[in-house]
């Protein structure tokens, strides 16, 4: 029913959904030194705080528009029951804390669709939320885009292209195709690759020697890898 709709986000009111998502993740941003001299305390207030309230606010009004965005595409999502979801609300914690530690975007984007799929009923393990949520902070947006390709090499047509001028060879050849060294250094692939396994993300080597261009655009990601990124990706999208 439209009574349960949520009013358009507000910039100013404290009222709004992004703070009441996320109002208990975090305190105030503003820095108090007992003690300080007048000249410190501003300088302090000045240089730490008013970053951190402004990274504060740009996070809550993030949330806040991705759950408008929901109620606007989603049939029969209803966003006043969210404050009632404890997963939802430990997910928004959890993503919170780490949202006011970094100032990379592709982080940042990763964590609001955290919260976006939890709302939507994407239900988590909580041992195994929070170990995604870690891997999220440890994670740079090479992961990401190196899992994504390896779930499925036959959605990119480089990978396709490569794979089908080849007899033999290994799967590495036509996953950097798609990836190539102008975009990831051979050293950060193969160390991400190492980050991505040891995480059972993925599965196997794709150094070893293949034959037939089909069995080089096998799917390389785990079950546990196939949740990871549909965790942290738009669910719009």
């Amino acid at each position: 029913m439209t009574e349960s709709k949520l009013p358009d986000f507000p910039e100013e009111d404290a009222r709004g959904i992004g703070y009441h998502v996320a109002q208990t993740a975090l305190g105030s941003a503003d820095i108090v030194l007992p003690g300080a001299g007048y000249a410190l305390q501003q300088i302090v207030g000045h240089l730490v705080g008013e970053p951190l309230a402004k990274r504060r606010e740009e996070w809550f009004r993030l949330v806040g528009q991705a759950i408008l965005d929901l109620q606007g595409t989603v049939e029969e999502f209803d966003p006043s029951s969210l404050s009632e979801n404890e997963e939802f609300v430990s997910c928004v914690y959890e993503a919170t804390h780490l949202a006011m530690k970094t100032h990379r975007e592709f982080k940042r984007q990763a964590l609001k669709n955290a919260i976006v799929n939890t709302a939507l009923g994407f239900s988590l393990d909580e041992t195994l939320r929070g170990r995604f949520i870690s891997c999220i902070d440890r994670y740079s947006d090479a992961h990401i885009r190196v899992l994504s390709v390896l779930s499925n090499p036959r959605g990119y047509e480089r990978c396709l292209t490569s794979a089908r001028s080849m007899f033999a060879g290994s799967q590495s050849t036509v996953i950097r195709a798609e990836i190539t060294n102008q975009e990831m250094s051979e050293e950060v692939f193969a160390n991400v690759l190492q980050d991505l396994s040891q995480d059972r993300f993925i599965d196997g080597s794709l150094s070893g020697m293949m034959t037939g261009g089909e069995s080089m655009l096998t799917k390389r990601t785990t079950e546990t890898g196939d949740r990871f990124l549909k965790f942290v990706s738009n669910p719009i999208d």
